[in-house]
């Protein structure tokens, strides 16, 4: 089962950003619905607060406007490099290396990630994102904060 859990992630990985960055609303959409169908409706993502995109996010409504969030905060430069490990039973670990372009400040920022993502019943149920540097994240952005974080409340 774990290949199989690899696969869920890699492919939610590959359409997840073209998703958002799509021009064409149609294709756009198109696309998430294929994103929907890969994370349980009661997603949850954990993000640490103190990034402009962070906080923690419950279900596909909430999921899909941290997305827009981060899509309003960051250019992402050409060049991601992804890693995807096996972390055993319902575990898959993302390592991803990226540059970030705020654009709110233009300020350019190195990104080293690590993703824990939980499978259940071949759907992602639950993703933690930790961020080597959350300082230089906030400072790129001017400590901005995103319009939308809704908690779990």
């Amino acid at each position: 089962m774990s290949q199989e859990n690899v696969d869920v992630v890699r492919r939610f990985e590959q359409l997840m950003v073209p998703a958002l960055e799509e021009s064409d609303a149609e294709t756009s959409d198109r696309r998430l619905e294929q994103v929907k169908a890969l994370l349980d409706p009661d997603v949850i993502f954990h993000a640490s607060p103190t990034i402009p995109h962070g906080g923690t996010y419950r279900g596909y409504e909430a999921f899909f406007k941290m997305g827009e969030q981060f899509r309003d905060l960051w250019d992402i430069s050409p060049g991601v490099e992804l890693e995807y490990i096996d972390g055993g039973g319902d575990r898959v670990i993302t390592i991803a290396k990226w540059t970030g372009i705020s654009k709110l400040t233009g300020r350019a920022v190195p990104v080293d990630m690590i993703e824990v993502l939980t499978i259940k019943d071949g759907r992602i149920k639950e993703l933690r994102a930790y961020y080597e540097d959350t300082a230089a994240l906030s400072e790129a952005a001017d400590g901005a904060k995103g319009p939308y974080n809704p908690g779990l409340g």
